[in-house]
């Protein structure tokens, strides 16, 4: 008889459990109700705002505000009938249904303690509509790869590194021995789902919102598959070699695929470098990667926004200007690491802010890697508009479909983008 294995949750999930208890703790220890007209609504998905709010209430006797944790606030929104919250904030709030919900931010750059010129000017940018203010952004996330600082030298810039130099620099560092089977690759595509999305969005795929669902640039789609196969097939010999070492040898966490010195890159996103221990990258360095003179922000883009028939906007207004405003998010910071809240998270909710001067000048304080390599303003590019269930497609369609095509030699039928996504409509909409 097959013994059953016991059931664990996962630390990741308690780590989000524990986050959303907080937010009822928030509640409770404000003597608040949700049905207390008197405070601010605060929706969001981003369980690490109870700490913030927690702060806020602390600090504002006149004013205090409520976090709901709701789980997609942009589809919780747009299905909303009754009254809606003050704020909400989260990510895929730029959908065509989403950006109706919201009202014009632009007079809260005439308060004298928020100004528009604190921001990433492209990330502002982001959220208007015919040039009025919709929305704010919060935070970000990029793409980067990581390397062992053992091989530093085979590593050309200081800063940032183009698809084509990781891929050349990759085959470089390959290594076989006598049987001819690799005992080193630079760096394999296959590795990391997330990479072959990352890839092809960046060399033509244009993946982007359309209705309820998503479309994409057909060809420049089919251009992606082709560079991500040959790239396999010119620096990895085939996709089965490749798979085959990625088997062997890259099971482990990134970090540790780069210091065993089976690899010479590792794939990684922002978020989860800066929360790595010190000691997880004691002999880790990272380059952010670029394509065409832009570091693409990762889709999850948080923004923020007051709906429409707010109970409370000047109110909401207030607690956005405090939030959005580089000495609280020292406080912030600040009070986390002394607190040691959040330590899985990285920065402002989840990324690097939205305030120019908290990533070049205080978040280097606390995530001491960033001292030598912030990302350049200029060339952050913000990302597509997406659907509220990105995500989703994006895990169950998307990445699917890519790793199939891209292991995929040309002798198989494969289902096309197409079809999986017609089959998914059907089964999540009907």
């Amino acid at each position: 008889m097959k013994q059953l294995k016991k059931w664990t949750v996962p630390e990741k999930t308690l780590r989000l459990l524990s986050q959303i208890f907080l937010c009822a703790v928030v509640l409770l220890s404000t003597g608040c109700s949700v049905k207390n007209e008197k405070h601010i609504i605060v929706w969001t998905n981003i369980p690490e705002f109870a700490s913030y709010i927690e702060l806020y209430n602390s600090t504002h006797d006149d004013k205090k505000a409520l976090l709901i944790y709701k789980a997609n606030p942009s589809k919780a929104l747009t299905a909303l009938n009754g009254a809606p919250p003050d704020v909400v904030i989260g990510p895929w709030l730029r959908t065509e249904k989403t950006s109706r919900k919201f009202r014009p931010l632009d007079t809260i750059f005439d308060r004298e303690h928020i100004s528009s010129s604190v921001f990433y000017s492209q990330l502002l940018s982001a959220g208007q509509v015919k040039r009025t203010q919709y929305l704010l952004p919060v935070s970000f996330n990029l793409p980067a790869v990581i390397f062992s600082t053992d091989n530093q030298e085979l590593v050309e810039d200081n800063y940032m590194l183009s698809l084509e130099q990781i891929r050349t620099a990759g085959a470089a560092y390959n290594k076989q021995n006598k049987n001819g089977l690799f005992t080193r690759i630079g760096f394999a595509p296959q590795s990391n789902s997330d990479f072959l999305y990352f890839a092809a969005k960046t060399t033509g795929a244009h993946f982007h919102e359309s209705k309820n669902s998503f479309t994409w640039n057909t060809e420049g789609l089919a251009d992606s598959i082709t560079y991500l196969r040959n790239w396999t097939k010119n620096a990895n010999i085939s996709s089965k070699t490749e798979q085959d070492f990625i088997y062997k040898y890259l099971y482990m966490p990134a970090y540790k695929q780069v210091t065993s010195g089976r690899t010479l890159f590792a794939y990684i996103t922002s978020d989860i470098l800066f929360h790595l221990s010190p000691e997880q990258t004691a002999h880790i360095d990272y380059r952010w990667i670029y394509e065409d003179k832009k570091i693409p922000i990762e889709d999850s883009l948080v923004m923020l926004g007051i709906p429409q028939r707010a109970k409370h906007p000047t109110q909401a207004s207030d607690f956005i200007a405090w939030f959005l405003n580089a000495d609280t998010q020292h406080i912030i910071l600040e009070h986390k690491t002394k607190m040691n809240l959040d330590t899985d998270q990285f920065g402002i909710a989840g990324g690097f802010s939205s305030l120019k001067e908290v990533n070049e000048h205080i978040l280097p304080l606390y995530d001491t890697m960033l001292l030598s390599n912030t990302p350049p303003a200029e060339m952050l590019s913000v990302p597509e508009n997406f659907p509220a269930g990105w995500t989703d497609m994006k895990e169950q369609i998307v990445i699917p479909y890519l790793m199939a095509e891209t292991a995929n030699s040309g002798s198989r039928q494969i289902e096309s983008l197409s079809d999986r996504v017609t089959e998914w409509i059907k089964q999540n909409y009907n």
